[in-house]
């Protein structure tokens, strides 16, 4: 299984965009499952769980994993493609910017580094549990500002120390404070 599946066009988001197909995705755990068990689980007639489980499947979101045949019927077990499944911003990109200034970063720079890091996990040369991450920390600007003069001043050492023989791999390398807090910050 996948870490990351990434949906890169309509017919993937349409199928998965129906709450009960919402629920089929949120229904496995460890095991894969039939059409039947689904329809147990769900409370949902037999046919429309097959129904849904055929979308998922013919989009790539869910995997045929194993048939077992009982009493003559064959029993098809499915499980999802992979552990999370996100959309891909380039589905719905529109922008009235065309292209930013010179040093300055717009939405869909960002936007670009977001596919990068989607395409990197979906193909298994960025792990996860590479990436360094801290969540909800109370910095002030002045501490942000020195995070980010550090990591500028780190990036142009390695570079300039950089021996011509080195392997070298291009890579996006983002440091941006996201506040967390905004809805803190509004008054009635």
């Amino acid at each position: 299984m996948k870490d990351l599946l990434v949906l890169r066009d309509l017919e993937c988001v349409k199928a998965i965009a129906h709450p009960r197909r919402i629920d089929i995705l949120n229904a496995f755990d460890k095991e894969p499952l039939s059409a039947k068990q689904l329809s147990e689980m769900l409370d949902e007639p037999h046919a429309k769980i097959n129904y849904h489980i055929k979308t998922l499947y013919n989009v790539g979101i869910l995997e045929l994993v194993e048939e077992k045949i009982k009493s003559g019927i064959v029993e098809k077990y499915y499980y999802p493609t992979a552990n999370n499944v996100v959309m891909s911003r380039k589905i719905i990109d529109y922008t009235l910017d065309p292209a930013s200034e010179e040093g300055t970063v717009s939405i869909s720079d960002f936007e670009n580094t977001v596919e990068n890091f989607y395409d990197a996990v979906e193909q298994g040369t960025l792990k996860l549990d590479k990436v360094l991450e801290y969540r909800n920390i109370q910095l002030t600007d002045a501490e942000i500002a020195e995070l980010q003069d550090t990591m500028k001043a780190k990036v142009s050492e390695i570079l300039a120390n950089r021996k011509e023989n080195d392997e070298q791999k291009k890579h996006d390398l983002v440091m941006v404070a996201i506040p967390t807090d905004l809805n803190d910050d509004v008054t009635e």
